[in-house]
């Protein structure tokens, strides 16, 4: 009987098959690079502030370089541990990588892959080099080379090493040959997928409330770990970005822009009295959804790294699921994942089944509902109900001109007016209940009061001339009155009248059509011919 074997297409799995997003790519080799750095500060030969990450991109090339200097790998282990398939010396606790497979993504994306690393104390660095072009020929179908995955994954890589500098300490991911229709060349988008996943730092200048959310944690024992990741040859910085205003709205016309007024945080431990999860949210005006995917929702981070994306934490909502979607898109926040047994699956995009994230899911329903109610619903209401009092105390300043001025040119007008009046007053009482009802809960921070305040005085004020303003339309005389000249007879001006009337009846909602034709007639009118 022949022994059982791992069959090659598993590496085919392994690379092609891994990832949804090609992007994550980035995301494996960002994590072993953190990972390489914890170990280097551990052992003493690195400082945290000297430790980075450098990314170019060279879509003219078509060449990728990630590059750290981290631990490195010595040289005498180099070959076995680059090597390996599944298997990994990391504790999956304190380091954020320890399937062994992350490093096999960038074969499904690139001519060559070469992983270059060199460690303390060695004279020479490894070069391994993987030939994904003949690695796709070994796994055609029809091809009968290799069989399982070790002999096809060594049939496809060569090692060499060469001279380098006893200090030197890194490892180095080449991609070399990367095919532009992958996505992995757009600079832009790379870098902002690695502005939403990776493990760095808020910028400060743009987003306010970052050094309260860094102290918060601090003080609560989990400081928010950080690597300094810089692009290109300039060595810019990659930050989240999360700033101090977040735009709402699809629609170019109704976008508006909600500014982080303050942040709440959220910390639970589990029943084993482990801590479970921290985490924060922006308080805004939550006036609808956060138009900007790379902010938009609430996020998983587990050692600061994403889970999932931008929807993953809208199944917690104790909603229906258009409803959670819907919800989770108003709030911009993470929720740092602490449990050790709270573990990402293989493809990073949700948590693996246990009891912890059980205890995780209830007492995340519960807080969703909560903030729901909170922010979404009764912020939202609140803010949606300001703006409407503001709106209506100038329409009924504007109709009260338009009074004056002379709106009033029949019965039909008459009658059109008034309701437009009781109408703003109506909903103005509806609104202003609203208002201080959240004014009296506490709903408006300090920054807001004045403006609220204010509103409802002026509130107070139109309400109060609703009865004058009632009384004035009642005695309104007809402005059609004296739009004709003198030389019109008394039959003719009732004709013209009459005219207006039936103007206004046929355009009541499109008042602006009637007042324009109103204009017309009343200029044509305005010299008698004979």
């Amino acid at each position: 009987m022949s022994e059982p074997i791992a069959g090659k297409f598993l590496l085919e799995i392994l690379t092609k098959g891994m990832y949804s997003n090609p992007m994550h790519v980035y995301r494996e080799y960002i994590q072993n690079s953190s990972d390489s750095i914890d170990r280097a500060i551990e052992s003493g030969i690195l400082q945290a502030t000297e430790a980075e990450i450098h990314i170019f991109i060279d879509d003219k090339e078509r060449n990728i370089v990630i590059r750290d200097n981290g631990l490195g790998i010595p040289l005498d282990i180099a070959k076995t541990k680059l090597m390996n398939v599944g298997a990994s010396d990391k504790d999956g606790v304190t380091e954020r990588g320890f399937r062994g497979i992350g490093r096999l993504g960038g074969l499904a994306y690139a001519e060559k892959v070469q992983f270059i690393t060199s460690a303390v104390g060695d004279s020479a660095k490894s070069i391994m080099t993987c030939d994904c072009v003949r690695m796709q020929q070994l796994l055609q179908k029809s091809n009968t080379e290799t069989s399982d995955i070790m002999e096809t994954f060594k049939a496809i890589s060569t090692f060499e090493d060469e001279p380098e500098e006893a200090g030197k300490h890194y490892f180095e991911v080449r991609l070399i040959g990367v095919p532009r229709e992958s996505g992995l060349l757009d600079e832009d988008n790379a870098i902002r997928y690695l502005a939403e996943t990776a493990p760095i730092d808020f910028d400060s200048q743009q987003f306010v409330q970052a050094r309260k959310i860094r102290e918060h944690f601090i003080e609560k024992g989990f400081p928010i770990t950080c690597y300094k990741i810089l692009r290109g040859a300039r060595r810019k910085p990659i930050y989240k970005l999360y700033s101090r205003s977040m735009t709402t709205g699809k629609q170019d016309r109704t976008k508006t822009k909600d500014y982080v007024r303050d942040v709440e945080f959220v910390y639970q431990e589990a029943l084993d009295g482990s801590p479970l999860y921290i985490g924060w949210i922006a308080i805004t005006d939550f006036s609808g959804s956060i138009s900007d995917e790379a902010v938009q929702g609430i996020r998983f981070r587990k050692g600061n790294i994403l889970v999932g994306d931008n929807s993953t934490f809208a199944k917690f909502f104790p909603l229906s699921a258009l409803e959670a979607s819907r919800a989770n898109k108003c709030f911009a926040g993470e929720i740092h994942v602490l449990h050790n047994d709270l573990v990402p699956n293989s493809q990073r995009d949700d948590f693996e089944p246990s009891a912890v994230y059980n205890e995780m899911k209830k007492a995340l329903s519960e807080w969703a509902g909560r903030i729901n109610k909170k922010y979404r619903r009764g912020t939202s209401e609140a803010t949606s109900a300001l703006r409407n009092l503001t709106k209506l105390n100038e329409e009924q300043r504007e109709l009260e001109e338009k009074i004056d001025s002379g709106a009033i040119t029949s019965d039909e007008k008459r009658e059109q007016i008034a309701e437009r009046l009781e109408k703003i007053a109506r909903t103005r009482e509806k609104d202003e209940k609203t208002v201080r009802k959240a004014l009296e809960r506490g709903t408006f921070d300090d920054e807001r009061k004045e403006a609220v305040e204010k509103a409802l005085s002026q509130t107070e004020t139109a309400t109060k001339k609703v009865t004058a303003l009632n009384t004035k339309i009642v005695n309104a005389g007809y402005a059609t009155k004296n739009d004709l000249p003198s030389s019109y007879s008394r039959d003719e001006r009732k004709l013209y009248q009459r005219i207006i009337s039936v103007i206004d009846t046929y355009f009541t909602d499109d008042p602006k059509t009637a007042e324009a034709l109103r204009e017309k007639i009343k200029s044509e009118l305005s010299v008698k011919k004979k």
